[in-house]
């Protein structure tokens, strides 16, 4: 009974440390029930709207783009603390605008910096370092379950495929990326999903690099960044001001937040406003998303602030 209940105690363990960040269930398939949502305000912060991810812990962390993208000069990553919104800084990189992050199954966090071409790996005390230079202007990253990292190019529409230790090639290559911005790795199919920056398309990348477009999201002229979870995808609309869950066969398109406006509001999902979301991530429990938006600065070239909004499922 005591061996028993240990091995039940080592599963629940292994399960918790999980990065729910790119999930997919290993039951019957069935998709994560819909349900209604509300949003909420959680924190500003002095920093333009980054890179977005949550730690095994619920710890949420936003990377600063800049003031804007003319003004490409962030630098600095938060930790935010989602029970009060209570915020510290967890790390400072190059001035040079830092895009898309994601944390490997250490609690190592991966952060590319754009305007540096630069990769960075940041432990979990916040200690940096250098981790590659061979991907210019890196945007969205993502890491597969046997820690291979894949990191998008906005400059040359490639995603380069790293090892733990930096060794790097190009897995990807494709006209139909346009500034690629957002990526995940989705276990069940084995492939990655990709937005892009310059138009609405969601891109499909099979397990031998193939480049397809899986569907458009409608109107939009410029997506975000992209996430899983329970066998769905989820990305920003940023030029929509809206959330959108995209099946993994592209045959489902749903906006779940968002009412298309440029403020953000809080209450029924259908009917309160993200203004230019940009990343999203979602809790441990997968009971709320969290969104990196613009504050209401009343400039529509400004970046910064950022406010943190929260998804909430009912």
């Amino acid at each position: 009974m005591k061996t028993f209940t240990a091995f039940l105690l080592i599963i629940s363990i292994l399960f918790c440390s999980c990065k729910f960040d790119d999930f997919i269930s290993d039951d019957d398939g069935t998709p994560y029930p819909s349900d209604e949502y509300t949003l909420s305000t959680l924190v500003t912060l002095p920093i333009g709207t980054g890179g977005l991810d949550v730690d095994t812990y619920g710890n949420i962390y936003a990377a600063d783009f800049g003031v804007g993208l003319a003004n490409i000069n962030g630098s600095d990553i938060f930790k935010i603390d989602p029970e009060d919104g209570t915020s510290e800084l967890f790390a400072s990189l190059e001035p040079s605008g830092l895009t898309g992050n994601h944390f490997d199954s250490m609690g190592n966090l991966y952060q590319s910096n754009f305007g540096s071409s630069k990769v960075f790996k940041i432990d979990p005390e916040g200690n940096s370092e250098l981790f590659t230079q061979e991907v210019p202007l890196p945007t969205g990253i993502t890491i597969d379950d046997t820690g291979i990292i894949y990191v998008l190019s906005c400059a040359n529409g490639t995603i380069t495929k790293l090892t733990q230790n930096g060794e790097a090639e190009v897995f990807a290559s494709s006209s139909n990326f346009a500034c690629a911005n957002g990526i995940t790795w989705v276990k069940d199919t084995g492939s990655l999903y990709v937005v892009n920056f310059n138009d609405g398309n969601v891109l499909e990348v099979d397990t031998t690099g193939e480049v397809s477009i899986l569907t458009t999201i409608p109107t939009s002229t410029g997506n975000a960044h992209i996430t899983s979870f329970y066998g769905e995808l989820y990305l920003t609309a940023a030029s929509l001001g809206q959330i959108f869950k995209v099946s993994l066969d592209g045959s489902s398109v749903e906006v779940i937040a968002g009412d298309g406006s440029s403020t953000n509001t809080d209450g029924d999902a259908n009917t309160s406003g993200l203004r230019t979301p940009n990343d999203l991530a979602f809790s441990p429990d997968g009971e709320n998303i969290y969104i990196n938006c613009v504050a209401n600065s009343g400039n529509s070239n400004e970046l910064s602030p950022t406010v943190i909004r929260v998804l909430e499922r009912h």
